[in-house]
């Protein structure tokens, strides 16, 4: 293209002439403060876009690996830990199932503690929200102030440690895992990781059949099933208010409680001096006594089955209408129109 030009000086010339009036126009084009805006944030489109690149090229690493490391058939025990107070609870995986050793290893709620295992095997190592020991203090997740400590044990000792502190957001908690420095934002509810142990209870164990139950016997009353599955009060010619003894079936075979109070009876437990006691009879000839008295407190009631086992705390929804059961509850005819069985009327 050179050689063109100078063999034909006039139009070389006039070409020369031309480009540096372009380039001039060009230099003052980019000298506007509007275009130097935009190369601008082009350049810093391009330096955030290959750092981005870089960092997608690491995230999988930090994201897709488990942050716990571990298989809930592994775990043997759950200790948790609360950051105030003396609170903590020990779930233990018995023979047939969870217990609480503190309660004299009392049932504790499998679908729970499922839920918990399944649900901390699921969580995947996100990228760190911080790192320094300034950030642990103010997140609560330092060795000597958190709201939660959770330790996971397997047969042969600890499995993994996560150190737990304050809530971001919904369903959101601040954790740490033991020996590491990065904090986390993880998907988890504090009340998940509860340390009381009535939380853990199993809520069955009062639980019956209701087509098992053939006896129950109060202060002055007894009623009885009959072979042909009627009720019958005991010394009454009536028989008993439907209604009543339908009620009194269903409190008892769905027997709740709101938690354990303990092994063993204290004075405060109203026990001694119970406001009833219930003699339940079943099909195969196997029985329960209940003795439920009202707690010192006054709000909620004690409930034991015989002399020994726990001692239940139930509230007094728990009970339903057991506390005002009477002979003469159960005697009182049904009111017009609740007759059943009746000719009708001509």
């Amino acid at each position: 293209m050179s050689q063109a030009i100078s063999d034909y000086p006039t139009t070389g010339s006039a070409l020369r002439r031309a480009s540096l009036r372009l380039d001039a126009s060009w230099r003052q084009v980019l000298r506007a403060p509007l275009v130097l805006g935009l190369l601008v944030v082009l350049a810093l489109q391009l330096v955030l876009a290959l750092f981005l690149s870089r960092g997608a090229s690491m995230a999988p690493a930090a994201t897709d690996i488990t942050l716990l490391s571990f298989e809930p058939e592994q775990i043997a025990t759950i200790r948790i830990d609360a950051g105030e107070g003396d609170a903590s609870v020990t779930l233990t995986r018995g023979e047939a199932g969870w217990v609480l050793p503190e309660l004299g290893d009392f049932p504790a709620s499998g679908t729970r503690i499922d839920q918990l295992l399944d649900s901390l095997a699921a969580l995947r190592r996100p990228l760190p929200v911080a790192t320094s020991a300034a950030a642990r203090t103010r997140f609560r997740v330092a060795d000597d102030d958190f709201e939660r400590r959770l330790t996971l044990r397997g047969k042969d000792g600890d499995i993994r440690t996560l150190i737990v502190g304050d809530s971001p957001g919904f369903r959101r908690l601040f954790a740490r895992l033991d020996g590491e420095d990065a904090i986390y934002d993880l998907r988890l509810a504090l009340f998940d990781l509860s340390a009381e142990a009535d939380d853990w209870v199993s809520r069955d164990q009062l639980r019956l059949d209701r087509e098992r139950i053939t006896r129950v016997a109060g202060p002055d009353w007894t009623l009885r099933r009959d072979e042909a599955g009627n009720w019958q009060l005991q010394d009454q010619v009536k028989p008993p208010a439907e209604a009543v003894v339908g009620d009194l079936l269903t409190t008892l075979s769905a027997l709740s409680y709101r938690g354990v109070l303990g092994l063993e009876e204290q004075p405060a437990h109203g026990l001694e001096t119970p406001l009833l006691t219930l003699d339940i009879e079943l099909a195969d000839g196997s029985g329960r006594r209940y003795r439920i008295g009202e707690l010192e407190a006054g709000e909620d009631y004690a409930l034991r089955v015989g002399t020994t086992g726990p001692v239940y705390r139930l509230a007094a929804f728990d009970l339903g209408g057991l506390l005002d059961l009477s002979l003469a509850r159960l005697a009182e005819p049904a009111q017009d129109g609740e007759e059943k069985n009746l000719p009708p009327s001509t």
